[in-house]
């Protein structure tokens, strides 16, 4: 007769199969949507200190892929290690840029940006490791991301000459 109880045949019928049926859903549901939750990308950590870029004029259109700027020479302020640049991402991009800049023969990066979304930049960012005045072989390297799922993408590297003074 027990059996007959737990399978809902006997006393309380099918309407006592489907009151257990309910939050035995609603409780999977619950569990389902927690796990959903918890492993889904995290959203990306945006550079701060951005500025709009100019957009593409009407009538124009951004170029297709991965736009990469080169900047062949930069220059810092020994004092307060501020570079005269604007390290941008192209609008139209389909990726997030994150920038460093690091030193050829030693291999140091002394600027590393937060992720930077196409359309914006970063003006007069500051080295985070100013190196003693003088004029440097430096690479800048592109890290990208995808817009929609965080997941990296190719990249590039531009040599660049870095003066400090």
């Amino acid at each position: 007769q027990d059996l007959h109880l737990v399978l809902g045949v006997g006393a309380g019928g099918p309407q006592a199969v489907q009151l257990l049926f309910r939050p035995a859903v609603l409780l999977l549901a619950a569990v389902g949507f927690i796990a959903w939750y918890s492993t889904r990308p995290a959203a990306p950590e945006l550079e701060r200190s951005v500025v709009s870029l100019a957009p593409t004029p009407t009538g124009q259109q951004a170029p297709d892929g991965i736009q990469i700027p080169g900047y062949p020479q930069l220059a810092a302020d020994s004092a307060t290690g501020v570079v005269s640049v604007m390290f941008q991402n192209p609008e139209g991009n389909p990726c997030y840029f994150q920038i460093d800049l690091v030193l050829q023969d030693t291999g140091e990066t002394i600027y590393k940006s937060g992720l930077l979304e196409p359309g914006t930049g970063i003006e007069n960012p500051k080295l985070g490791t100013i190196p003693d005045p003088g004029v440097y072989s430096a690479v800048i390297v592109y890290n990208t991301r995808s817009l929609t799922d965080n997941s990296p993408m190719n990249g590039a590297s531009i040599q660049t000459e870095l003066t400090v003074q």
